[in-house]
């Protein structure tokens, strides 16, 4: 067999081993490939490109190039330089095939086997003032009822590591679940610098690890896992159906306990649906403490908005009136980083516009924002939320009727319309039975002032807050 057969088969093997779809990502015609006898030469355009290719194809390589040469082949990466391309460099003009030491092959001189990438050294930027663990500390967390046991749990395991048990935090995205760990690492890089803590994301631990895997490098990845004092691990449910992860996982966290360290996890799921991912991790989690994160209510989102208007006023110079903040946390009735996202969209169009950023520019900014960040909702699918949520007839909302029982679900229903659907005003009049689309606009301040009051809202099939009848019907919508 001479080297275009010994390569013809190597690729026919790729193609088995990894099918074609993945075989055409990683490989294909964009990755040259050379085999010898003793050799396998692998190139492509760019270090990038190299890297992707080693680290997902090179155990496949490997046991292609055994099982078609009948013994182990070193394995030679290189980017691949474009042939007789003239380059300037010192101001002479050479061919780029020359070029550059830094792109020179990288050869394994060992067997394929035995092979240990080492991992490219890169040169870390210093951490700015900005980055998101200094922003992240106890003192800044902003705390209300919906979090204040989670972060005042976070700050008692800070205080005293090991004691409890694991630490699982859990919640909805963008409520401050990674706020709490970075904050648990800016304590204790500040109180103890001899604690060796670690944070990253379960997607991270999945990499490494099955990089280690690949590469045969599995007792440093372990003891760089099972040696610190504090591993912080976010977004576990990252995990769900990767079951040699997780088993890594339940290893590391026994490896750890039984030392005395700490574990802390955070997940978007609760405890008992944790069990769809791993029964044995959610035994490992009923040990320790879990401890739930909730959407922010009405004043945890008034202090997030004045909170992260303080932040940016240095840098914008404007600060906005109460009226403002109240139209901000009652219209965005949804996580931090949603009101970060409609606070920055505010400051822009405010600037882009040069207005000043009152409650009415802010109402009309958010109901366009709101419209785009959620699915979309026709005025029939209100009414009928509404209807279901409140125990009232669809007839009743569009009646005469100025009854309490009635009036407030039809005034939450056209303030949802106007958060909700692209609707104009006078068709959302229309359509709830009003005559001119000044009621619509004066719906809308109500709900802000009953919420704002914390108002309580009661007909004959629900009793209870404003605030709390919104997400009732926000509810609603989402399982439309």
């Amino acid at each position: 067999m001479d080297d275009s057969d010994r390569l013809s088969a190597l690729r026919a093997e790729l193609v088995e081993r990894l099918g074609r779809e993945r075989y055409e990502l990683w490989v294909g015609p964009q990755t040259s490939l050379e085999l010898t006898l003793h050799a396998l030469r692998v190139g492509a355009r760019s270090q990038f490109e190299l890297q992707c290719v080693r680290r997902h194809v090179h155990a496949s390589f490997a046991e292609s190039c055994r099982l078609i040469c009948g013994h182990d082949v070193a394995i030679e990466y290189f980017v691949q330089l474009a042939e007789n391309l003239p380059v300037k460099t010192d101001g002479k003009l050479v061919q780029q095939s020359l070029l550059d030491e830094s792109l020179a092959p990288v050869k394994d001189v060992m067997p394929a086997t035995l092979i240990q990438q080492p991992p490219v050294a890169t040169k870390k930027p210093p951490r700015s003032a900005g980055s998101a663990m200094s922003r992240s500390t106890f003192a800044n967390f902003v705390s209300g009822p919906c979090n204040e046991l989670a972060h005042r749990t976070t700050i008692a395991v800070a205080e005293r590591l090991g004691h409890y048990g694991p630490l699982f935090l859990y919640g909805p995205s963008g409520i401050g679940k990674t706020h709490l760990l970075y904050a648990m690492l800016h304590h204790l890089r500040g109180t103890n610098s001899l604690v060796r803590a670690l944070r990253l994301t379960a997607e991270q631990f999945t990499t490494e690890f099955l990089d280690a895997l690949n590469q045969r490098t599995l007792a440093s990845f372990r003891h760089k896992y099972r040696s610190v004092d504090v591993l912080l691990i976010d977004d576990i449910q990252f995990l769900v159906n990767k079951r040699a992860t997780l088993d890594e996982l339940l290893v590391t966290i026994d490896s750890l306990q039984e030392k005395g360290k700490q574990v802390i996890l955070t997940c978007d799921t609760s405890p008992t649906d944790l069990l769809k991912v791993s029964s044995e991790l959610a035994t490992r989690i009923s040990g320790g403490l879990a401890v739930p994160l909730e959407m922010p209510d009405f004043a945890t989102r008034q202090a997030l908005v004045r909170k992260f208007i303080a932040e940016m006023h240095p840098v914008i110079g404007m600060a906005i009136d109460d009226e403002t903040v109240v139209v901000i946390a009652t219209q965005v009735a949804g996580s931090a980083r949603q009101l970060r996202g409609a606070i920055n969209r505010l400051i822009v169009t405010s600037q882009a516009l040069r207005k000043p950023l009152t409650a009415d520019l802010a109402r009309s900014i958010l109901a366009e924002y709101m419209q785009q960040i959620t699915p979309t909702v026709r005025l029939a699918d209100i009414q009928r939320a509404v209807c279901e949520v409140f125990g009232v007839e669809a007839s009743s909302l569009k009646s005469a009727s100025k009854v309490r029982n009635v009036a407030e679900p039809r005034m939450l229903a056209m303030w949802l319309a106007c958060q909700f659907t692209r609707s104009a005003l006078g068709e959302i009049s229309e359509f709830f039975g009003r005559r001119s689309h000044s009621t619509v606009i004066s719906a809308q301040k109500k709900i802000e002032r009953m919420v704002s009051q914390g108002d309580n809202v009661s007909t004959g099939h629900l009793n209870c807050s404003v605030e709390e009848a919104i997400r009732k019907v926000q509810q609603k919508l989402r399982r439309a």
